[in-house]
């Protein structure tokens, strides 16, 4: 159901906001109508764009759904995360810019309740270990934001830190694996640096598995399209990129594929193995 909320006039004078597109803004004005009175709701593309687009009629609407909730969690404005086998959504610096007079029962935990949860069932394990879920979006330290004073301004602002931190790693997955290692070495072989396979690239392409439900397969054709075309080849150089403008390059692989005459021959990749050349080929 939706809720009545309130904006501030720092909204439309916001650095962070002005640096979204119009369709991320509008996404993100949703989100507060959507989530639950703690600021957190469900992560499923597909609930929160018939509750944000319920009248779009655009094709795409849900891939730029997806597009404006990865663009708002690079901001650093929402944090998706995963409480209890559950993905979720909690928009930052909630209790900040909402007053909610009679709050109801929240359903979700946020972040930090999340965190203490998964503390407390890591400790009832062997050795007090624990192994948070894989998509809790949590960056190598490396990665992690810096930590300082927070800002008031609305949209802006850490509810504890985006990216959830974890202590220990749970087992990596082989179908993961493989495509952030396909990525890192299109991208070497291309002329790029040695890629560091990171805690962010791994939720990342798992989330183009898991909740988008693209292959293995297909996620390799798609890097291996992208990096045969002297646009996205500059593009396309993290599992994050790849997930948000996955269906933008399968349409373009399409429209390129219905364009191309029976008997042309197929395009020449720069310098690519046969198999990814096949790959690039196959992928539409």
């Amino acid at each position: 159901m939706p809720r009545i909320r309130s904006i501030k006039p720092e909204f439309f004078t916001s650095l962070t906001i002005a640096d979204l597109s119009l369709s991320a803004r509008l996404t993100f004005i949703g989100l507060w109508t959507y989530v639950d009175d703690n600021g957190v709701g469900p992560a499923d593309p597909r609930l929160i764009r018939a509750a944000v687009w319920p009248l779009e009629e655009a094709p795409d609407i849900l891939q730029r759904t997806r597009e404006d909730l990865q663009s708002l969690q690079e901001a650093r404005l929402i944090t998706l995360y995963e409480a209890s086998g559950k993905p979720l959504v909690a928009v930052n610096s909630w209790n900040e810019h909402q007053k909610v007079s009679h709050p109801r029962k929240p359903r979700f935990p946020t972040p930090d309740e999340a965190r203490q949860l998964a503390d407390q069932q890591g400790s009832s394990t062997p050795e007090g270990r624990r192994s948070p879920p894989e998509n809790l979006q949590s960056p190598p330290e490396d990665d992690a934001p810096e930590q300082g004073a927070g800002s008031r301004e609305q949209g802006k602002g850490i509810e504890g830190n985006s990216e959830a931190d974890a202590s220990a790693n749970p087992p990596p997955r082989l179908d993961v694996k493989r495509v952030c290692e396909h990525l890192a070495t299109v991208i070497e072989r291309g002329g790029g640096k040695k890629q560091r396979i990171t805690k962010t690239w791994r939720n990342d392409v798992r989330l183009l598995l898991d909740t988008d439900g693209v292959t293995v397969d297909q996620a390799i054709a798609a890097i291996d399209w992208a990096h045969a075309d002297d646009f996205w080849n500059a593009h396309i150089l993290s599992p994050g990129k790849l997930r948000a403008k996955y269906e933008t390059l399968r349409r373009q692989a399409s429209a390129q594929h219905r364009k191309r005459a029976p008997q042309a021959p197929p395009p020449a990749p720069r310098d690519m193995t046969e198999e990814e050349k096949k790959n690039a080929l196959k992928f539409a």
